[in-house]
């Protein structure tokens, strides 16, 4: 779904077509998992904004009837359905690619549509456990735990299907013919740790748990300050930001401490070290780091929460925060449109439409009359 959110903050319309016997996609119905009392459903908020409701039941003949007529004036389908799960329904690629030669049929699974569990099932914490993420998350943990809550699996799946479906837009423009574009949740968990992974497959470099790397680079982790609050340092060149970095810290005399000398003096006596920089953090508040830091030209950011992002004058400057009408609660915001086109700027439009909500406007538009419609909802088609 998050795909399809992309392609609509651009401009895209995008039809999300929902069984009306199920009440609808499982979204719908999952609201106690992240929400409470009478909040408004995030999940649902958050992977349909910008989109139309069209219900319509595919399990029957003329339920598929519809979607074919549907398919015939698209640019792109997309589904998330375990592999097989769109030829059973009748709207696999090779049918609506018969429908509509030029379609770009865009499917996302959870391993991939080849080898032994090609057909299972997946939500992000199984994606994150399968692809190494949760692993390598918890590598300085006890034991391995859920950490990236922000349903990453999910996300990066649907990220690497926005790209593909951009990608199959563009070679139909150049060469006259759709396509099928496959990736899946396992994929995109081992592209956004292809740095990481590469590692092992590369060297053999595989970190054990409990037994963290010493780092030869304190200039590159997190500590602690003296209001509680953490700051992050990220400076991949040693040599080039410690000097700035010993002149904020009042500290000028370290540059000739022997253990800071090499990347492997650093490495020998990490530990020592680490104790160093915790002390000199733990005395003075976050903020004033940040401000001798960044004077002294020291890559740093401040470690922050979600209520700080909320407010960080970073995100509101770039629009990265959007405002939109709700119908229930009035102006909420949520995450915009991060990526900026000159001339052609994206934006979040509407809110997540009710259940069905253009079910009769769609069919029109695809040619059905009003009594057609009428007879569709009867036989409860739609």
């Amino acid at each position: 779904p998050w795909a399809t959110v992309m392609l609509s903050d651009m401009g895209a319309e995008v039809i999300k077509v929902e069984d009306p016997a199920t009440g609808g996609e499982p979204g719908r119905t999952v609201h106690g998992l992240f929400n409470v009392g009478d909040s408004i459903d995030t999940y649902l908020e958050t992977m349909n904004r910008n989109k139309k409701s069209c219900t319509l039941h595919l399990k029957s003949k003329e339920g598929q009837e519809v979607f074919y007529r549907l398919a015939k004036k698209a640019d792109v389908v997309v589904h998330n359905w375990r592999i097989g799960v769109a030829e059973k329904l009748g709207v696999g690629y090779e049918t609506i690619h018969k429908v509509n030669p030029r379609i770009v049929y865009a499917s996302a699974s959870g391993y991939g549509s080849q080898g032994p569990d090609a057909h299972d099932g997946v939500y992000d914490i199984l994606g994150q456990a399968r692809g190494g993420f949760m692993w390598s998350n918890s590598i300085n943990e006890p034991q391995v735990t859920y950490h990236a809550n922000g349903a990453l699996g999910d996300q990066m799946g649907g990220i690497a299907l926005f790209q593909g479906i951009l990608l199959g837009l563009l070679a139909r423009n150049r060469h006259g013919v759709g396509q099928h574009v496959e990736t899946s949740q396992l994929g995109g968990q081992l592209t956004l740790q292809a740095l990481s992974i590469n590692g092992y497959l590369i060297n053999g470099d595989l970190a054990q748990r409990g037994q963290p790397r010493a780092s030869g680079n304190p200039l590159f982790g997190i500590y602690r300050c003296s209001d509680e609050k953490w700051i992050a340092l990220g400076c991949v060149q040693f040599d080039r930001y410690m000097p700035g970095a010993l002149k904020a810290f009042e500290a000028t005399h370290l540059a000739k401490d022997p253990m800071l000398a090499t990347l492997q003096t650093r490495q020998e006596h990490a530990k020592q070290i680490a104790e160093i920089f915790n002390r000199i953090f733990a005395s003075r508040p976050r903020e004033e780091w940040i401000a001798r830091l960044k004077k002294e030209g020291v890559l740093c950011s401040p470690v922050q929460d979600y209520s700080d992002v909320a407010k960080d004058p970073q995100n509101l400057a770039n629009g990265y925060i959007a405002e939109l009408d709700h119908p229930k609660r009035g102006k909420i915001r949520e995450i915009g449109v991060t990526t900026r086109l000159s001339e052609t700027p994206g934006r979040a439009r509407s809110v997540a439409p009710l259940l069905g909500a253009h079910t009769d406007e769609l069919l029109r538009e695809a040619g059905y009359t009003s009594e057609e419609i009428a007879g569709l909802r009867a036989r409860k088609v739609i």
